[in-house]
């Protein structure tokens, strides 16, 4: 059966819903390629903006990415740090993606951790996650300096990604600047150093540990590689279309797999650009001020702009004429004629010119606020993933959008029910390249989530519709059974209060 962009078939008596997708797929084979690709395709088109120092915009070419990762990663390799475990710890920046990209393509293992850690939890996942070289931002300049003078940390080179007062250290290491290893990593390049950009690089090795949340001693490192990242990469691209139009704002934090594959790297693929946001209470600024067209976000987000843009039509006096014109809008789209984005236009003047798509994920988004800015013309795609899968299982897209669901299973990815009950629910079970290498020093937790055929058990409750929809209802071990037998979840009432 095809349905859109999805098959749906049957295996072992399962009944397995796989991505089609929609567009060409377009996969590198590794992180490297990607970057290459990226600066030889875009060159001197701007990939990155952020707030400089004086107060202005200051841009970075990809061609100029590239040639900073390579030359941060041929200076760490010139100080003997091949194979290293490299922890970062920022707030979302472009040295951030610099270091992130120095480390994996070519170095060693990158480690990116939750910028609201304290301290002790720092300092721990530093130790759980060997890490010999620590990129942080100057404000974390303090709990670095306890850590190091704690003597108990693995670290031995304190990156900061920006400068700071000569003779700064950390205990009784100096702390490099990051622009200065990119100097000299660069000035090595041009006298023939090549032993980073040339060292070949496994897609099927460990590359990423992330830490997944929760206290240090009880969250699980998972495991990624090249391989799973490109692999999704490729599936979101055959879904969704993005392009050298597009300005992405980055808002959620990069050390989360959904900002880090689809809030960069996909852009970075798509050519778009990329603008550092300066903070929550800046979202609706940076928005304009950038010329933001798409946003990757958490339902928070994406429900307090909702409640702004209404907010703002009961004070313009105009709600009832806005829903009249709604009103037109939705015969009009009956029959092919889409007039919303100069019906509206008074609102998008306000909100964002540009601003045309919503990715949402991490929780679910009210069908309402999805369908109240379609009827606006802002398109939202809510979809689904975990850090163990890379992290998109499925998603709405250009293809197909129903509010409510998660879409499609993205292009090569399989989901299926596990034992669904009656009215077709069960633990929900994904499979695909994009599937972790494991948990890290822990075996046994990962032979309790991937079975011995590939399937991913996601802990996630779900169903899956005759067209292939998926729906979340809940997380398996907070399920509650009622005496009468009828099945309830927290979220349910979560969402009613």
């Amino acid at each position: 059966m095809n349905t859109k962009d999805c098959r749906i078939y049957e295996e072992k008596g399962r009944r397995i819903v796989r991505g089609l997708g929609g567009y060409p797929a377009q996969e590198q084979k590794d992180l490297r390629a990607l970057v290459r690709f990226s600066a030889e395709t875009y060159a001197d088109k701007p990939g990155f903006r952020f707030r400089a120092k004086d107060g202005g915009v200051d841009t970075r070419t990809y061609r100029r990415f590239a040639q900073d990762i390579d030359g941060l990663g041929t200076a760490l390799l010139a100080h003997g740090l091949a194979g290293s475990r490299i922890a970062i710890i920022s707030e979302n920046r472009y040295e951030w993606s610099v270091a992130f990209f120095a480390a994996v393509n070519g170095t060693g293992v990158a480690v990116p951790l939750d910028k609201y850690l304290p301290k002790n939890e720092l300092a721990n996942l530093l130790r759980r996650g060997q890490a010999t070289v620590l990129f942080f931002s100057p404000a974390y300049l303090d709990m670095v300096r306890d850590i190091a003078q704690s003597g108990e940390s693995p670290v031995r080179h304190f990156i900061c990604l920006d400068a700071l007062p000569e003779g700064s250290k950390v205990g009784d290491a100096p702390i490099s600047d990051i622009h200065e290893w990119i100097r000299e990593g660069r000035e090595a390049l041009a006298a023939g150093d090549r032993r980073f950009v040339d060292v070949p690089i496994d897609p099927e090795a460990l590359s990423i540990l992330l830490f997944t949340s929760g206290t240090t001693s009880l969250s699980k490192g998972v495991m990624l590689c090249h391989r799973n990242i490109t692999a999704n990469l490729a599936s979101i691209h055959a879904c969704i279309h993005l392009d050298t139009n597009d300005v992405h704002l980055s808002l959620l934090p990069l050390h989360h797999t959904f900002e880090n594959t689809i809030g960069q790297m996909l852009m970075i693929q798509s050519g778009a650009c990329i603008a550092y946001c300066e903070g929550i209470k800046h979202v609706a600024d940076n928005i304009r001020e950038f010329g933001v067209t798409v946003l990757v976000a958490v339902p928070a987000i994406l429900e307090a702009i909702y409640r702004q843009v209404q907010a703002g039509i009961d004070k313009s006096g105009k709600r009832r004429l806005l829903e009249a014109f709604m009103r037109l809008s939705d015969l009009l789209r009956k029959v092919g004629i889409d007039i919303r984005r100069t019906l509206f236009k008074s609102v998008f003047a306000k909100l964002g010119p540009g601003l045309r798509l919503a990715v949402s994920g991490a929780a679910a988004l009210d069908p309402a606020v999805i369908r109240g800015f379609d009827r606006l013309g802002l398109e939202i795609y809510q979809g689904y993933g975990l850090t163990e899968t890379s992290p998109v299982v499925a998603a709405n897209n250009d293809f197909v959008n129903v509010f409510g669901s998660i879409g499609h299973p993205v292009k090569d990815v399989e989901v299926t029910i596990d034992n669904p009950d009656d009215n077709g629910m069960g633990e929900i079970l994904t499979r695909g390249r994009n599937i972790m290498l494991g948990y890290y020093e822990n075996e046994a937790a990962t032979r309790e989530v991937i079975d011995e055929d590939g399937w991913f058990h996601t802990g996630d409750l779900g169903t899956i519709d005759k067209d292939g929809f998926i729906r979340i209802t809940g997380r398996a071990k907070s399920m509650i059974v009622l005496a009468n037998g009828k099945k309830a979840f927290p979220e349910e009432f979560e969402f009613l209060l």
